[in-house]
């Protein structure tokens, strides 16, 4: 691993980095910040169901062990807290919904009121089970990331590491579909039409898709509303100048076009004078299509309902079968 190319001036890397492109190292990643950060604790512990205060002595007496060894078996990450809960839970990565696994752990729980066998995968089913007072239950690791997707943690450089490291490493997607933003700041259209490319302050998740919502005040040629749909093909956060070190990952994204690689770096090199970090969603050719799709107009309770209307709000989302449904109306 090259943690510092020649003639760049600093490392990109992360210590999260270190730890591997595997299911053991995403595991060891996830448990180094919830011991290292009480929020990433607590907010795990809380999206869980336990009522637990983030408070010092309820860290102090919380432990959080790795690879806790039995008779016939290993636990990824168990976390415990002495006479109130015991936490285990088993790492997956690229593996279908757990099944066998389920039982093995139940006889591994100290005598607690509160006992969770918790399974994260890459596959959501968003299901809960009782086997006698343990609590088992499946979630994907998009939630994690989700659960960490608040401004109260923007501010939490471990956990903003961890996520980065965590949708670059594993290439996990979120199931929003459709990102819909309005577009009216020259430079973001200038940014958009010209160098396929998207600005965003620091966001987090991965829409597959991007279309902007041209304003009245954006003075289009093709008029106010959503004109185009354009893939998104990678998303990196960093500041403008960094984008150099990224060139791997923009080729990667890009599947060899060059020509579209040389475009991204341009767009991204309009903000080079800034030190600022964005979050940058890096776009195929738009798709045009035949007439704009507007906002639900009126004032009627429910309007916009799966779609948008009046102010669109950060980081709104759609499906691809609303957005065919409105192409289909017109």
């Amino acid at each position: 691993m090259i943690l510092k190319k020649k003639n760049f001036l600093r490392c990109v890397l992360s210590p999260f980095d270190l730890f591997g492109k595997d299911e053991e190292g995403l595991s060891k990643a996830f448990a180094y910040t919830i011991a290292k950060e009480p929020k990433a604790l607590y907010g795990f512990l809380h999206y869980l169901g336990l009522s637990v205060k983030n408070t010092k002595n309820n860290f102090k007496s919380t432990s959080i062990q790795l690879e806790k060894k039995y008779r016939v078996k290993r636990t990824d990450i168990e976390i415990k807290q002495k006479n109130k809960f015991h936490i285990i839970i088993e790492c997956k990565v690229r593996k279908n919904k757990v099944l066998k696994q389920r039982r093995q752990y139940l006889n591994c729980f100290d005598d607690v009121p509160c006992k969770i066998m918790c399974f994260i995968t890459q596959v959501n089913d968003y299901q809960v089970q009782k086997y006698k007072d343990i609590k088992v239950c499946n979630i994907g690791w998009i939630e994690i990331i989700n659960i960490y997707n608040d401004r109260k943690y923007e501010n939490c450089p471990i956990i903003i590491d961890f996520i980065k490291f965590t949708m670059k490493g594993y290439k996990m997607r979120e199931q929003k579909e459709i990102l819909v933003q309005d577009l009216s700041k020259e430079n973001e259209m200038k940014r958009y039409r010209e160098y396929n490319v998207y600005r965003r302050n620091v966001v987090f998740g991965n829409p597959l898709y991007f279309s902007p919502y041209f304003t009245q005040k954006a003075n289009q040629l093709e008029g106010k509303g959503i004109s185009f749909l354009s893939k998104i093909l990678g998303i990196l956060t960093l500041r403008p100048a960094e984008i150099v070190n990224y060139e791997d990952d923009l080729k990667e994204f890009a599947g060899g076009k060059k020509n579209l690689v040389k475009k991204w770096m341009n767009g991204v090199s309009i903000d080079k004078n800034s030190d600022k970090t964005y979050t940058y969603f890096f776009l195929d050719d738009p798709v045009k299509l035949n007439k704009p799709l507007l906002k639900d107009r009126g004032r009627e309770t429910g309007r916009g309902k799966n779609w948008i209307a009046a102010m669109i709000p950060k980081n709104r989302c759609v499906s691809f079968d609303e957005f065919v449904k409105r192409i289909v109306a017109k």
